[in-house]
């Protein structure tokens, strides 16, 4: 079940227990953190990724609840406005950093240029204290994004223009690590070639720069170890001279993906293991620019609400806080 540490001294052995017996407001793991504006990221960002805030109350209480304060990225839907998301970055803000995802890669081909960039205003404007870091754009060479590399790449400078250049906020950038062209249908979508050609002001102003990674995304599937991520992420450190660098996804994929069937609990404590363990191999190899990251994506279908059977909560409690201590073990 993993080590849990609560500040209101329930054990592990009763974790669920207590988590349902007690309010929600009352379940805190970290301490809780200053929603000032401007507020520093943390060196290591312990990952998890927020894509429905319809359970806003069981949800805070999962975040507020982790051994170590994690950072969230929040997906924020087409077709949404910046008042659907106020209750839900209010709670998270002073439970856990707030990374907002402007436009997920699956919309992005629906958004015009003109488009992002009045959505970037607007969010923008809105949460500009209270967001910590935009993500500008994610598994940007994906062939879903859209018809070319060119389309793609001119949606994600106009975003960086209005949130780095107008607003003066941090960026990330995500983009989808493929082990070979077994991943891939168009030839500009490889990892390296792709951010190598990117418009330079991005590549020279974005502040962090993830890799998006899914075994089943290839055929055969992909399962690097930390050396051949720790290659991919000393090239993206030439190429993106100033960002800092990390995992931006993760997760076991289901029937939505196109899978026949659903992953078991099983298998998702296997992929989470085995990505987050990287993180002290990861961190020595690629060096201080390394930020960790990881984000499951599935957070809120695998660990909301925390005590139910068979959440994957516990696992992932137990692997932010090993980022934390430094002591997760992977083979290099």
């Amino acid at each position: 079940m993993g080590r849990l540490i609560w500040r209101i001294g329930c054990a592990a052995a009763i974790f669920s227990l207590c988590a349902a017996a007690l309010p929600a407001a009352l379940i805190w793991g970290h301490a809780a953190l200053p929603k000032t504006a401007g507020r520093a990221l943390p060196g290591t960002m312990r990952g998890i990724t927020i894509d429905s805030t319809a359970r806003l109350a069981v949800l805070t209480a999962a975040v507020r609840a982790h051994t170590s304060v994690p950072t969230v990225r929040l997906v924020l839907d087409p077709g949404t406005a910046p008042g659907d998301y106020s209750a839900a970055i209010s709670h998270l803000r002073g439970a856990a950093y707030v990374m907002a995802e402007l436009i997920d890669s699956e919309a992005m081909a629906g958004y015009s240029v003109a488009a992002v960039t009045r959505r970037a205003r607007t969010f923008g404007a809105a949460f500009k204290d209270s967001v910590d870091l935009w993500e500008i754009g994610n598994e940007v060479n994906g062939e879903w994004l859209g018809k070319s590399q060119a389309e793609i790449d001119a949606k994600v400078a106009a975003a960086f223009d209005v949130i780095h250049g107008e607003l003066g906020k941090p960026t990330a950038l995500t983009l989808n690590y493929w082990a070979g062209p077994q991943c891939y249908a168009k030839p500009w979508e490889a990892t390296l070639a792709y951010a190598r050609a990117m418009p330079k002001r991005v590549r020279v102003g974005v502040d962090y720069v993830f890799l998006s990674l899914y075994e089943t995304a290839c055929d055969p599937v992909q399962q690097p170890a930390a050396r051949d991520l720790a290659a991919a992420f000393r090239e993206l450190a030439v190429i993106f001279p100033k960002a800092k660098l990390g995992m931006g996804e993760i997760g076991a994929q289901g029937v939505a993906d196109g899978l026949a069937k659903e992953p078991g609990l099983a298998e998702k404590q296997r992929i989470a293991r085995r990505y987050y363990r990287m993180d002290p191999v990861l961190r020595a190899k690629v060096g201080p620019r390394w930020v960790g990251g990881y984000f499951w994506w599935y957070y809120t279908r695998d660990a909301v609400p925390m005590g139910r059977a068979g959440t994957l909560w516990p696992t992932l409690d137990e692997l932010l806080a090993g980022m934390e201590r430094g002591q997760q073990k992977a083979s290099p």
